[in-house]
């Protein structure tokens, strides 16, 4: 009876072999892969047994995969609870309605300050209500920040992001996702559309705009302008006849953005900032503010691939050299970096190279270690419109398949859990660089070889 076993077992493992190789053959043979190149790596939860490695020790351009890296790490360093807190202190005394002081808001790093991706956590209305409340009619001083200061923006960020709010850089004091709008009206194909505003403010900066009204319904307009620059320029087209057509853009000083936007309120409540040098004198707290807790963070990082976040716990796990950080704790987890390039924490870089196996690996020791709570911020097939199509062409990885996603021009990457028909969950990354088809082949033919794999 024994041997009967040992030779069922022996040919079910044979036969399923077979079928992974020829399943792995039929997609890297499909002809959107012709001129990509290709690094898989899945594995077993249980056991982190190898089911199929292609390449996987290769290092490809991760591209948002990379998140996964930053949003782990965080949690391992600070726990799912903690909160940044930013604190607003008043200096001097109040005297008839008049503060003989500055109003100073502490920065602490909280990329979430007015954010819309955390509606309620209001902070602006919060502190002009905390300042009027205290019977301030007049600022003598100013209402400044402390502890922020300009960032360096990563040498291998291109040109085309780093003024478009998904290159939006993180700095100690950030503001609205460090975002504002542009509004246009357009016209007839090839007219020139006009601007009509840019929300909030941005002091210092003059807008010129070059967009034209185009053909199709897509929004093809970009912005230049390198950080701090008084200049920024608006080229490209948007779709014909619109009464009102918005795109958004990164701020290079929120700081500014923020103070400026805080005196308007202030005014508008009838309190007059006179931005009198004053000397430093003692503190009294006004406000303490709580961000979300780093989970409801991470979840945000992840289902909406937001580069500002994962800048930030980049820089929280850290607290400055991520890329030497990231490569020294994954290494005490036993994880080979020998093949990783990071310049970054979100995978806008173009330079970030990863092997596919350090994410498989990642997410083994994440489902082991950080357990449902992480897994949990991954999207969800059927429920998370980034993963549509990857599901297109294989409906039947929804509510099976988990992921982060990574996308450049040229770029597809995948990275996640894959939850079999007997229940096993399998740890998976695929990465695919340099393809020249439509994307959305791509996804299918990815979609579809995870599905192979139920």
């Amino acid at each position: 009876m024994k041997h009967v076993l040992f030779w069922l077992v022996y040919f079910w493992c044979v036969t399923d072999a077979g079928a992974q190789e020829a399943m792995l053959e039929r997609f890297l043979e499909s002809p959107e892969l012709k001129h990509a190149s290709v690094g898989i790596s899945v594995k077993t939860v249980k056991g982190g047994r190898n089911v199929i490695d292609y390449a996987g020790d290769k290092a490809l351009q991760p591209a948002s995969v990379c998140k996964l890296l930053a949003t782990a790490l965080a949690w391992r360093e600070k726990g799912k609870d903690f909160c940044y807190e930013t604190s607003v202190v008043m200096t001097g005394k109040i005297e008839e309605g008049t503060l003989w002081g500055d109003i100073v808001v502490r920065a602490a790093g909280d990329p979430c300050l007015e954010s819309r991706f955390f509606p309620d956590e209001e902070f602006m209305e919060r502190l002009v209500e905390n300042i009027c409340q205290q019977g301030i009619r007049k600022i003598q001083g100013k209402v400044r920040i402390t502890g922020n200061q300009e960032v360096a923006l990563p040498g291998s960020w291109l040109w085309e992001d780093i003024s478009n709010y998904y290159g939006a850089a993180y700095f100690p004091f950030n503001y609205r996702d460090n975002t504002y709008y542009i509004g246009f009206r357009t016209g007839e194909v090839g007219e020139k559309a006009d601007l009509l505003f840019v929300k909030p403010e941005q002091p210092g900066v003059r807008f010129v705009s070059d967009v034209v009204a185009g053909v199709g319904r897509t929004d093809n307009a970009c912005i230049y302008g390198g950080p701090y620059s008084g200049e920024m320029r608006v080229v490209g087209n948007l779709p014909r006849n619109r009464k009102l057509y918005t795109i958004k853009g990164a701020m290079h000083r929120p700081d500014l953005c923020f103070l400026h936007e805080l005196e308007q309120k202030l005014n508008e409540k009838g309190v007059v900032v006179v931005k009198e040098a004053l000397p430093e004198t003692e503190e009294k707290e006004l406000a303490v503010f709580r961000s979300p807790t780093l989970k409801e963070i991470v979840r945000e990082t992840n289902k909406k691939s937001i580069n500002l976040f994962a800048e930030a716990l980049g820089n929280l796990a850290s607290g400055g050299d991520y890329p030497a950080y990231c490569c020294r704790e994954l290494e005490g987890i036993g994880i080979d970096t020998s093949g990783i390039t990071l310049r970054d924490a979100c995978g806008l870089s173009v330079v970030n190279a990863v092997p596919a196996e350090v994410f498989t690996d990642l997410l083994l020791w994440v489902h082991d270690e950080l357990r449902w709570d992480f897994v949990a911020s991954l999207p969800l097939a059927g429920t998370d419109a980034c993963l549509s199509a990857y599901c297109s062409a294989a409906p039947v990885l929804k509510n099976k398949l988990r992921a982060k996603t990574g996308s450049f021009a040229g770029v597809r990457c995948l990275s996640g859990y894959l939850t079999k028909k007997d229940g096993d969950i399998l740890a998976f990354t695929i990465l695919v660089n340099h393809f020249t088809c439509p994307p959305v082949q791509i996804q299918k033919r990815i979609g579809q070889f995870l599905a192979s794999l139920l």
